[in-house]
């Protein structure tokens, strides 16, 4: 998964202006961009997108804090599925 896909998933359904645009090192939880339900949408969107599946260990802030940690964690989780 690309961070490109990452953010606009973010752009197009975590934010309410539409205008926002995200990049690889917006602070997502610190700018409230993303709160707990988004976070279950983010989550949502990796598992279907990609198959794999995010265990609520690897739900915690600093996995989300950015799109590139999002980004990292799904290389992870790929890695940890050889993929």
């Amino acid at each position: 998964m690309r961070n490109e896909d990452l953010a606009t998933f973010i752009e197009k359904n975590l934010i309410a202006d539409g205008r926002t645009k995200v990049s690889d090192a917006t602070a997502l939880i610190e700018e409230g961009i993303v709160d707990s339900m988004g976070l279950m949408q983010i989550v949502t969107f990796i598992e279907e997108r990609t198959g794999l599946r995010v265990s609520d260990d690897d739900v915690t802030p600093d996995n989300f804090e950015t799109v590139a940690a999002i980004g990292l964690l799904v290389d992870r989780l790929q890695s940890r599925a050889g993929r």
